[in-house]
């Protein structure tokens, strides 16, 4: 069975005890998930979509790196996820707050396209914590 097989039964679990879904944190699964995106036919391209957007833990977990990792690549044009424009993935990036975002957000803000470098940089600008 795969990992998202996997985490579907236990969200049908969950469900069953009123429990909503736990965020993904894994990122094998979340790997999975990513490549079902990239599959335009994939019967679960649609949950899969929601389940990367709506219910990815932000931080340093890693399906944190992995969504950074994936949303840098959208934002670079090197995979085109038609739900997931250039500007809704530095969206999503400045909604993780922090961890594997941040050092994304850098490297696009260092590299070589004005373009991109200038929105990561207003994402960046919003990034500030004190603690």
């Amino acid at each position: 069975m795969s990992l998202y097989q996997e985490y579907l039964k236990e969200i049908a679990e969950r469900k069953e005890n009123g429990l909503h879904p736990k965020p993904i944190d894994g990122g094998q699964l979340l790997a999975e998930i990513i490549a079902q995106i990239q599959d335009p036919s994939h019967q679960h391209r649609e949950d899969s979509l929601n389940f990367f957007i709506y219910n990815t833990l932000p931080g340093t977990t890693s399906a944190a790196v992995e969504k950074a990792n994936f949303l840098k690549q959208i934002i670079l044009g090197k995979d085109l996820v038609p739900e997931i424009t250039r500007s809704f993935a530095f969206e999503l990036l400045s909604h993780m707050k922090g961890g594997q975002s941040m050092e994304v957000l850098l490297n696009l803000a260092f590299g070589d396209d004005p373009e991109i470098a200038t929105e990561a940089a207003k994402v960046l600008k919003t990034q500030v914590f004190l603690y």
